[in-house]
């Protein structure tokens, strides 16, 4: 069966706005399409995408000679916590058992041997078709042991020699977690920890490789020091003068820089994550607004903690429902807090949200619902194909994805419709034969990371659903080759193999196909100018309804005309 993927280039802002417009526009697009019969119902399954979801942490120790990399890792998505403990002497290794004498690491370079065992583990990785959140840090085995970073130059010499291991393997890459600096390389608990110093070595990261590679920070204030702010009480305010000065300066590094969240949902303040005096840190609004503006495609996540003891309690499936769309949570890690996760498991999923409705199953916990929804969850709403591709020999279709997900693809990934033939009538009029498929390339305007998930405004003490996630994607294309009735797959790869291939959230007709997207003829005698336009058929028109959320109201559709909740269409 033959394959072509195509790859999308990104087009933003008012390029890719003129050009859906342009299609919307023109008048053949508007002639013989159908509305196809699928069911456009979430199946509230658990998708395989190893790009987002809960990670599983394994520890990597380099050493200078001698070292094994991970043969085997233990999750498709690996938080992997790579130390290089040896390359410090700051860092207390053990005592030796003869002399009884502390054990320390050594201020050196990273070997050519510890360089090759790092690259051997991505390897391996991708031979495992998975995918991996990187953190380097000096800590041994990620014991959190304090004062364990080496002096400055050594770091600033580590971050050089690492970076084009990093680089080299982007397409495993979620993200890394830029430790190196103190107790399980989350910047606390070390005398050599400074804001300019984290700054320096996490610019010196960014210029070193290659913008495919998104680069956190433990907090807000580490990331806001990094992109050049001093003043965060002031000046960290994305509406601010002064923000919109330092974001033109950085230009696409604003989109790149973010932060991870080890003390995420423990407190208001997610423990010490977020400020509690807003005149000289980052509190909570500000971190967020920033995260849900330009963390668009950035990952964001870490471990959720259970509440400290006096403290607002926010740790729930319900308040994720809201705030992860906002900062487009994708990951978190399955093992920490555990007796989190576990109450999770054991506690219902409490509120409606799009087709995750307690209704519909008997026992739909918080776990699932957060475990469905980190990152981008792909939903096909409605598609619309010609019924028949005629002398012109144009495939005409538009689509309506929903992203019922928190986040968004962060990664550029790759696409190709396949088409299915049921029978052939070659154009030379030959006999007719059987073909299984063949494949068209699409527009390579269409970029999937701006198949955007909901979008929350707030405005004082009101918050406002403004957008809920529904994308139209529009194709005009030219088919070359046989005549006769095809039907048609949209199929989203990470890679040229697709051994990785994104998963709707629909029910699929053949898994590893890509989600269907509809049928139509190819009859070469067909004048296309006079292709009748075909109404939906009975069956076609019972499409599932689907629900939107405004505020305490509700907005029910279904797929050809929208209603207010008062009942008046618009």
């Amino acid at each position: 069966m033959a394959r072509i993927h195509i790859r999308f280039f990104s087009l933003r802002g008012a390029t890719w706005v003129a050009l859906l417009f342009a299609f919307l526009q023109t008048p053949l697009f508007a002639a013989g399409l159908v509305k196809q019969s699928i069911d456009t119902t979430d199946a509230m399954a658990t998708l395989d995408n190893f790009d987002r979801g809960f990670y599983t942490p394994q520890v990597l120790h380099l050493k200078p000679s001698g070292g094994k990399p991970i043969e085997k890792p233990y999750a498709k998505l690996l938080h992997l916590r790579a130390e290089i403990s040896e390359f410090s002497s700051h860092a207390w290794l053990g005592i030796d058992s003869a002399s009884g004498d502390t054990i320390r690491g050594k201020d050196q370079d990273l070997t050519e041997d510890a360089l090759n065992v790092l690259q051997q583990t991505f390897d391996n990785i991708r031979k495992n078709n998975g995918h991996v959140i990187v953190r380097i840090c000096y800590d041994p085995w990620y014991n959190g042991r304090s004062n364990v970073t080496p002096d400055h130059e050594w770091v600033l010499k580590h971050v050089k020699q690492l970076a084009p291991v990093l680089s080299k393997n982007t397409d495993v890459i979620v993200a890394l977690e830029m430790g190196m600096h103190g107790a399980y390389g989350e910047m606390h608990s070390d005398t050599n920890i400074t804001y300019d110093r984290v700054a320096e070595a996490t610019n010196l990261m960014l210029r070193n490789t290659p913008p495919e590679l998104k680069i956190l920070t433990r907090t807000g204030n580490y990331s806001a020091k990094v992109l050049g702010f001093d003043n965060w009480g002031v000046d960290f305010h994305i509406d601010g003068e002064k923000f919109k000065e330092i974001a033109k300066a950085k230009g696409d590094t604003m989109y790149r820089v973010g932060m991870f969240n080890d003390g995420y949902l423990g407190t208001q303040y997610d423990y010490g994550t977020w400020g509690a005096d807003c005149a000289t840190s980052i509190c909570r609004e500000e971190g967020v607004a920033w995260l849900e503006k330009y963390g668009i495609n950035t990952p964001y996540g870490g471990e959720a903690l259970t509440t400290a003891d006096n403290y607002q309690v926010i740790n729930t499936p319900e308040f994720l429902a809201y705030e992860g769309f906002r900062t487009h949570t994708s990951y978190l890690n399955i093992q920490w807090n555990n007796k989190l996760i576990e109450s999770w498991k054991k506690t219902p999923f409490t509120q409606k949200d799009f087709d995750y409705d307690p209704a519909r199953v008997d026992s739909l916990s918080g776990f699932k619902y957060i475990n469905d929804h980190l990152g981008y969850r792909f939903v096909l709403r409605e598609s619309w194909l010609s019924d028949t591709v005629g002398s012109d020999g144009i495939l005409r279709a538009k689509l309506r994805i929903q992203n019922v997900g928190f986040g968004n693809l962060t990664r550029e990934v790759m696409a190709s419709l396949e088409i299915h033939i049921g029978y052939l009538k070659p154009r030379d009029g030959a006999n007719a034969i059987d073909l299984f498929s063949y494949n068209v390339p699409l527009p390579d305007s269409i970029d999937f990371r701006n198949v955007h998930s909901r979008k929350i405004e707030i405005k004082g003490a009101d918050t406002v659903m403004t957008f809920d996630g529904n994308n139209e994607i529009v194709i005009e294309r030219k088919i070359d080759g046989y005549e006769g009735s095809m039907s048609a797959y949209l199929k989203i790869c990470g890679d040229v193999h697709c051994s990785d291939n994104i998963h709707f959230a629909n029910k699929v007709k053949i898994p590893d196909e890509g989600i269907y997207i509809g049928s139509f003829i190819v009859d070469n005698s067909v004048k296309s100018s006079v292709i009748p336009r075909a109404l939906p058929s009975a069956a076609q028109k019972q499409n599932a309804p689907f629900v939107q959320r405004v505020r305490n109201s509700v907005i029910i559709c279904d797929g050809e005309k929208r209603y207010k909740p008062n009942g008046a269409k618009h």
